[in-house]
């Protein structure tokens, strides 16, 4: 057999076995590029959620806010509801101790 046949040969050996590998590996990089996309998706949901949940963050910061400016102003009306009837009690024991 001379060199030239012999690497025909092997030049054909290489080829039928690289074949299958090319073709597995342009799968592989469909499959890549499929990821790609999904990942690139779910990077778009999540800033999206990321979005949503800063606004209803801001939401209940607000509602805490509001609930607290609430929750004292009642304190505050009940406090001076409190102090009236207080003034009220003592001047009406002192009407009715001056009466006596």
């Amino acid at each position: 057999m001379n060199d030239k046949k012999l690497l025909e040969q092997i030049d054909e050996l290489i080829t039928k076995n690289l074949d299958p590998i090319k073709q597995d590996l342009n799968g592989v990089k469909q499959d890549l590029n499929g990821v790609k996309q999904d990942l690139s998706r779910v990077k778009q949901q999540l800033d999206s959620v990321e979005m949503k949940v800063e606004l209803v963050n801001k939401r209940v910061e607000q509602a805490q806010h509001e609930t607290i400016e609430a929750l004292s102003e009642l304190v505050n009306t009940g406090y001076n509801l409190h102090e009236e009837r207080l003034k009220h009690v003592e001047e009406h024991i002192k009407s009715t101790s001056s009466v006596s």
